[in-house]
């Protein structure tokens, strides 16, 4: 294999957008705590909102005494840095995400 075809493979394997399930999606919000990152997906009400610029945070869900738990009903409370204020997105209403310069659509 020359330096090409070499180079080549690189540049299309970091091309391609890779997709991962919503589990994968939480797992990575929740690793990147404090770490901004780009979503895409819809409202519960069908607005649509794209590359919002949000991150997670400790949140009162692990806390003792608290009777909910947001992650393990699908959603989450991020940080948007547009609006600034905190918000509730809906894990399974997220479509893409942009972490680390690297895009995953969300199946």
């Amino acid at each position: 294999m020359n330096v090409n075809s070499v180079h080549n493979r690189i540049r299309q394997f970091f091309a391609e957008e890779q997709t991962i399930p919503v589990r994968r999606l939480r797992n990575l919000t929740l690793a990147n705590k404090n770490t901004p990152f780009k979503i895409w997906g819809s409202t519960l009400e069908g607005d649509v909102y794209s590359g919002r610029e949000v991150f997670t945070f400790n949140g009162p869900s692990r806390s003792p005494g608290v009777g909910y738990n947001y992650n393990a009903k699908g959603y989450m409370i991020m940080y948007d840095m547009n609006k600034g204020d905190y918000r509730t997105f809906v894990y399974d209403n997220i479509t893409k995400l942009e972490l680390n310069g690297i895009v995953y659509n969300v199946r």
